[in-house]
Protein backbone atom coordinates (compact mmCIF):
# COMPACT_ATOMS: atom_id res chain seq x y z
CA UNK A 1 0.00 0.00 0.00
CA UNK A 2 3.05 2.04 0.83
CA UNK A 3 4.35 2.00 -2.97
CA UNK A 4 0.65 3.19 -3.63
CA UNK A 5 1.39 7.03 -3.41
CA UNK A 6 3.25 6.99 -6.58
CA UNK A 7 -0.01 7.05 -8.07
CA UNK A 8 -0.54 10.59 -6.48
CA UNK A 9 -0.62 13.64 -8.59
CA UNK A 10 1.56 15.46 -6.14
CA UNK A 11 3.82 12.84 -5.99
CA UNK A 12 6.69 13.59 -8.41
CA UNK A 13 6.94 17.44 -6.58
CA UNK A 14 6.75 15.82 -2.92
CA UNK A 15 9.65 12.94 -3.34
CA UNK A 16 13.44 13.64 -4.49
CA UNK A 17 14.80 11.07 -6.66
CA UNK A 18 11.56 10.94 -8.26
CA UNK A 19 10.19 7.24 -9.37
CA UNK A 20 13.08 5.27 -8.77
CA UNK A 21 13.50 7.16 -4.87
CA UNK A 22 14.84 4.06 -3.06
CA UNK A 23 11.42 4.81 -0.17
CA UNK A 24 8.93 4.10 -2.89
CA UNK A 25 10.43 1.66 -5.07
CA UNK A 26 12.46 -0.75 -3.58
CA UNK A 27 13.47 -4.39 -3.33
CA UNK A 28 13.96 -4.41 0.61
CA UNK A 29 13.16 -7.69 2.22
CA UNK A 30 11.99 -7.12 5.32
CA UNK A 31 12.98 -10.58 6.46
CA UNK A 32 16.64 -9.63 5.99
CA UNK A 33 18.62 -7.89 8.52
CA UNK A 34 20.34 -4.26 7.16
CA UNK A 35 23.80 -5.05 6.93
CA UNK A 36 25.76 -4.40 10.15
CA UNK A 37 28.14 -1.70 8.74
CA UNK A 38 25.95 0.00 6.22
CA UNK A 39 23.20 0.42 8.89
CA UNK A 40 25.77 2.84 10.50
CA UNK A 41 26.59 4.64 7.41
CA UNK A 42 29.64 2.90 6.41
CA UNK A 43 30.56 0.45 3.90
CA UNK A 44 30.57 -3.09 3.63
CA UNK A 45 33.50 -4.95 2.28
CA UNK A 46 32.89 -8.28 3.41
CA UNK A 47 31.94 -10.73 0.33
CA UNK A 48 30.29 -13.05 3.02
CA UNK A 49 28.32 -10.77 4.70
CA UNK A 50 24.70 -12.11 4.40
CA UNK A 51 23.25 -8.54 5.59
CA UNK A 52 21.17 -6.93 3.08
CA UNK A 53 22.87 -4.24 1.25
CA UNK A 54 21.27 -0.47 0.01
CA UNK A 55 23.30 -1.30 -3.78
CA UNK A 56 20.58 -4.84 -3.66
CA UNK A 57 17.44 -2.63 -2.14
CA UNK A 58 17.67 -0.24 -6.20
CA UNK A 59 14.99 -1.65 -8.79
CA UNK A 60 15.81 -1.13 -12.43
CA UNK A 61 13.42 1.17 -14.60
CA UNK A 62 12.16 -1.81 -16.09
CA UNK A 63 11.37 -3.28 -12.90
CA UNK A 64 9.81 -0.06 -11.68
CA UNK A 65 7.53 0.10 -15.20
CA UNK A 66 6.38 -3.56 -14.81
CA UNK A 67 5.35 -2.86 -10.76
CA UNK A 68 3.84 0.16 -12.11
CA UNK A 69 1.57 -1.09 -15.36
CA UNK A 70 0.19 -4.65 -13.62
CA UNK A 71 -1.44 -3.18 -10.98
CA UNK A 72 -4.47 -3.10 -12.71
CA UNK A 73 -7.41 -1.14 -10.64
CA UNK A 74 -9.99 -2.23 -12.95
CA UNK A 75 -12.14 -4.79 -10.44
CA UNK A 76 -14.33 -6.68 -13.66
CA UNK A 77 -12.63 -8.53 -16.38
CA UNK A 78 -13.90 -5.57 -18.55
CA UNK A 79 -12.27 -2.98 -16.84
CA UNK A 80 -8.91 -4.85 -16.29
CA UNK A 81 -9.18 -5.33 -20.58
CA UNK A 82 -9.93 -1.65 -20.61
CA UNK A 83 -6.83 -0.82 -18.60
CA UNK A 84 -4.43 -3.42 -20.30
CA UNK A 85 -6.05 -1.86 -23.88
CA UNK A 86 -5.64 1.91 -22.32
CA UNK A 87 -2.14 1.10 -21.50
CA UNK A 88 -0.85 -0.71 -24.57
CA UNK A 89 -1.73 3.07 -26.14
CA UNK A 90 0.08 5.01 -23.75
CA UNK A 91 3.03 2.98 -24.11
CA UNK A 92 2.72 2.81 -28.02
CA UNK A 93 2.50 6.57 -27.74
CA UNK A 94 5.51 7.04 -25.62
CA UNK A 95 7.70 4.51 -28.22
CA UNK A 96 6.45 6.64 -30.98
CA UNK A 97 8.12 9.79 -29.42
CA UNK A 98 10.96 7.88 -28.28
CA UNK A 99 10.82 8.60 -24.50
CA UNK A 100 12.68 5.78 -23.20
CA UNK A 101 13.38 7.31 -19.60
CA UNK A 102 11.90 5.58 -16.70
CA UNK A 103 10.59 8.62 -14.88
CA UNK A 104 9.18 9.85 -17.92
CA UNK A 105 7.20 6.74 -18.43
CA UNK A 106 6.72 6.67 -14.82
CA UNK A 107 4.95 9.70 -14.85
CA UNK A 108 2.57 8.90 -17.77
CA UNK A 109 1.55 5.68 -16.37
CA UNK A 110 0.45 7.34 -13.15
CA UNK A 111 -1.16 9.64 -15.35
CA UNK A 112 -3.22 7.41 -16.92
CA UNK A 113 -4.33 5.49 -14.09
CA UNK A 114 -5.93 8.66 -12.84
CA UNK A 115 -7.79 9.73 -16.37
CA UNK A 116 -8.74 5.83 -16.04
CA UNK A 117 -10.38 6.03 -12.47
CA UNK A 118 -11.79 9.54 -12.86
CA UNK A 119 -10.45 10.47 -9.74
CA UNK A 120 -6.95 12.46 -8.86
CA UNK A 121 -7.23 11.33 -4.91
CA UNK A 122 -7.72 7.44 -5.49
CA UNK A 123 -4.12 6.35 -4.76
CA UNK A 124 -4.79 2.54 -3.05
CA UNK A 125 -6.14 -0.06 -5.66
CA UNK A 126 -9.09 -1.12 -3.22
Amino acid sequence: MFKSYRYHPNYSQDVAGGFLSLTYSHQIDPEKPLCRFEAVGGTCNDPHCDGQHFREMKISGDKLLVQLGTANPGKTPEERQQWNDGLKLVLQELRRKSIKDPNGIAVEIANYRRQFLKDDTRVVNL
